[in-house]
């Protein structure tokens, strides 16, 4: 659950069948841009690990381990380049952060 929180509490996938899940799932997208723009304190369309921490303390969220936050960023980083751009942060709703890694 705690991977989770490291980008922003929205990575449950939706099914797209159900109008009231598109609903939910653009809800979630909007939810999503709204704090990745929040956390990107240098505009540069990335969040780097420095970011994603300093988002975390201004938020109040606690309880995230260096070990979590490595993690996530090693799960979602997905072209390695250090930082998490907008493309696999929206990426991330549909591909939740697996429990064990």
């Amino acid at each position: 659950m705690k991977h989770l929180i490291v980008l922003l509490p929205l990575a449950v996938s939706c099914a797209r069948t159900d109008p009231q899940s598109e609903v939910a799932h653009n809800r979630k997208v909007m939810a999503l841009q709204e704090k990745f723009d929040r956390f990107d304190y240098d505009a540069d369309g990335k969040l780097t690990r420095a970011e994603i921490e300093q988002g975390l303390k201004e938020s109040d969220v606690g309880g995230v381990t260096e070990e979590e936050l490595d993690q996530a960023m090693q799960a979602y980083d997905v072209n390695d380049d250090g930082a998490i751009s907008r493309w696999e942060s929206e990426r991330a709703i549909n591909t939740p952060l697996p429990e064990n890694q």
